[in-house]
């Protein structure tokens, strides 16, 4: 069981996420993007060893609440930390990567994306059929990260070459 902190921003999927993470009884906790950084930093440190995640939600990384900030303390704390969809474009910027317009809108479609079968996709096959709902993309990965999944070649995920950060 895992000790969650889920920052939600504002998306409709965060309460699927929130659904499938306690039915593998993990613990989770969430708070809304507009919440004061204070509030969820103390909640976060009040938990064992916890993780934070970061939900999809509209928009720019940058323009999603408390969520570029909090990304900045998670850091220093080296708490582990996930990003999906905006999660993950934010996890992106805050380590030095860029993030651009893909050019095309992929509301809702379906990508199968390749990957390195590592991690978190250990015993995943590949070439895995996964709903995309965002039309930026990851266009030059952080330095200290490794490229752990693609479609065409478009950037579709990252890890961390030190730290629990995905």
């Amino acid at each position: 069981m895992a000790n969650i902190l889920l920052l939600d921003n504002i998306d409709s999927f965060t309460y699927n996420l929130v659904d499938q993470l306690r039915k593998h009884k993990n613990n989770v906790v969430v708070y809304r993007n507009t919440v004061d950084i204070k509030i969820i930093s103390h909640a976060l440190i009040q938990l064992t060893n916890p993780i934070l995640m970061l939900s999809p939600g509209p928009g720019l990384p940058r323009d999603a609440g408390c969520m570029s900030s909090l990304i900045k303390i998670v850091k220093s704390q080296k708490i582990p930390m996930i990003g999906i969809c905006l999660g993950h474009q934010a996890i992106v910027e805050a380590y030095g990567g860029q993030i651009k317009y893909s050019g095309e809108i992929f509301h809702g479609k379906v990508s199968s994306i390749s990957h390195d079968g590592l991690e978190m996709f250990k015993n995943v096959p590949q070439y895995l059929p996964v709903a995309r709902y965002h039309s930026l993309i990851c266009s030059n990965a952080p330095k200290d990260f490794v490229i752990n999944s693609y479609f065409n070649q478009i950037i579709m995920s990252i890890r961390h070459k030190t730290e629990r950060v995905w």
